[in-house]
């Protein structure tokens, strides 16, 4: 292989790693998080669901292990043993997204009690 296919490689890898971060992060949240886009799929499952499905859509851990499955088998690798670990990766960056969005709004109410 050339060096030109080589970089090309390696940048695919670099920007397919990347989008995985930020896309695992940003689906758990959506799907996790009650916001407008997931509240008839969240509502659709409390009625039609069994139990430990409505668990897995309000746990960030849960949903992140899923999701980190998913888009590892779509954007890293078909290797189980590489869709297992980007499942926990996924686990772990949902876990780590949500506390520092949590910090972040705190900061900001924070802030807001600051200037009053």
């Amino acid at each position: 292989m050339s060096s030109i296919a080589n970089r090309f490689r390696a940048e695919k890898m670099i920007s397919n790693l990347l989008l995985f971060v930020v896309a695992v992060i940003g689906m758990t949240h959506i799907l996790v998080d009650p916001s407008v886009i997931a509240v008839p799929l969240r509502n659709w499952l409390a009625k039609n669901a069994p139990a430990w499905v409505n668990k897995l859509f309000s746990c960030y851990q849960c949903c992140g292990t899923w999701v980190g499955f998913l888009f590892g088998f779509i954007l890293i690798s078909y290797n189980p043993l590489v869709v297992f670990a980007c499942g926990m990766a996924g686990s772990f960056l949902a876990t780590w997204g949500a506390t520092y969005l949590n910090y972040l709004e705190a900061q900001s109410l924070v802030n807001l009690d600051e200037n009053k």
